[in-house]
């Protein structure tokens, strides 16, 4: 129940939904925020659309015409986006601004619980909710966000645990006092904007991040509300090799900034994982982490400039008549390439082999390679294969989202690979201390 004060003084809150070629999950989410608890509140929704080519602006002006868009003209990312509307809502006497990615979906209580703890809690500047996984409902996977200095990164203490009773976590509090809430739902009083700026230049990926350390900075709390409910795809179900880039250089600016004594445990923090990587055939993806601190010491911000250090092909490039395939489970279930699969199979009637869940089973399929002279062509995901499955197959893929990069299992590569992998790192610790005089 919302005490009187709140029910008095009604706020004037304005959402800022940031979107780019997601006509649909942008319609459910304004779906979800046209049923929302909000008869107490003055609310207006602003949809900044970075030049989707799919018809989102016309749909929604269509759909729903009391909704602004603000055309940015082109593809600025999430960090621009959110600047953009930020920039365009700041003057304009709201009490509140929400924050919204456009692939959440948002409970009825969601936004009433985030405004009842800023208005009853001036200290704190930001408040972000509960965020659930959206193809898991009940699992939560973030619940506002640590520095975790052991391993240079960010902590979550709630990731993948089953709901809890609101009471239990709070214990006496209304609120979870935090060091960063995700921007995939976050409320901010409008003063903090023009008090700390906008965004960063970063594209995607830690802008949030900076941001609520910016505003941490400044004397603002942060905090997360368990009673507020929102559910967003996991990054698991979202992972791209790009997205590595984008974490790790805007990491270390991030670092750079509010926690330079950081910046040289993280790149120490990752030697094991680069080196694990190059070892498991996939140095395209130790290439992409080398590209990101080379961006990031060359001050490079914004939309990544170079195109990424492989090339990908897509099923129909690397499917051969003759061959059987042994797929991850996750790649079998991604929509696009079930169909692809399952064209390919009626095309040239391919054998398709599950991944082997058993010693018996993974045998059985190492003997039919070895012996009845399959050519057995492996796909995998690229962030943990399964290394007794690698060896399986003739050819190995490693899927990437979008389409498949080839790996290079052979020994002879893999050495040198692990050579020019322990040079880089190197190289790049050396230039990073010496650049900004870190000890």
């Amino acid at each position: 129940m919302l005490n009187q004060n709140f029910i008095v003084d009604i706020p004037k809150i304005v959402i800022v939904i940031v979107t780019w070629n997601k006509v649909n999950d942008v319609c459910q989410l304004i779906g979800d925020v046209n049923q929302l608890s909000s008869s107490n509140m003055d609310l207006d929704i602003f949809v900044v659309d970075n030049a989707s080519s799919d018809g989102t602006q016309d749909l929604i002006q269509e759909k729903y015409p009391h909704i602004k868009v603000l055309q940015t003209g082109f593809n600025i990312g999430g960090s621009g986006g959110f600047s953009y509307g930020l920039n365009f809502v700041k003057d304009s006497n709201y009490d509140y601004i929400w924050l919204l990615d456009n692939d959440v979906r948002v409970d009825k209580d969601a936004l009433v619980n985030l405004v009842k703890i800023l208005a009853e809690n001036p200290k704190i500047g930001l408040v972000g909710s509960q965020i659930r996984k959206l193809e898991h409902p009940s699992v939560i996977h973030e619940m506002g966000l640590s520095i975790c200095p052991k391993k240079a990164h960010l902590k979550n203490e709630c990731g993948n645990s089953s709901p809890t009773s609101v009471a239990k976590i709070l214990g006496d509090e209304s609120y979870i006092d935090v060091d960063i809430c995700s921007a995939a739902s976050l409320l901010v009083r409008s003063q903090i904007v023009n008090q700390i700026g906008v965004f960063e230049d970063y594209f995607l990926h830690f802008d949030d991040v900076e941001w609520c350390l910016r505003a941490k900075q400044a004397s603002w709390l942060v905090a997360a509300s368990p009673k507020s409910i929102v559910w967003h795809p996991s990054p698991a179900t979202k992972q791209r090799p790009w997205i590595i880039y984008y974490d790790e250089r805007n990491l270390c600016y991030c670092w750079l900034k509010h926690k330079p004594e950081l910046l040289l445990k993280r790149i120490r923090v990752l030697i094991p994982k680069l080196l694990f990587y190059t070892l498991t055939g996939r140095y395209f993806i130790v290439e992409i982490y080398f590209q990101a601190f080379n961006d990031f010491l060359l001050g490079v911000k914004g939309e990544m400039k170079a195109s990424l250090p492989f090339t990908e092909y897509q099923l129909e490039d690397i499917v051969r008549k003759s061959c059987a395939i042994l797929a991850d489970p996750i790649i079998c279930t991604e929509k696009s390439q079930e169909i692809k699969l399952q064209q390919i199979g009626l095309k040239y009637a391919v054998t398709f082999w599950q991944q082997p869940k058993n010693s018996i089973e993974l045998i059985n399929i190492y003997l039919r390679e070895r012996f009845c002279k399959v050519d057995t062509l492996g796909l995998f995901t690229i962030n943990r294969p399964k290394l007794a499955h690698l060896y399986l197959a003739k050819k190995v893929y490693f899927f990437t989202g979008t389409g498949y990069a080839i790996s290079n299992l052979n020994f002879r590569q893999l050495w040198i690979d692990f050579l020019k992998t322990c040079y880089q790192i190197f190289q790049i610790y050396r230039q990073v201390r010496n650049k900004f005089k870190l000890l």
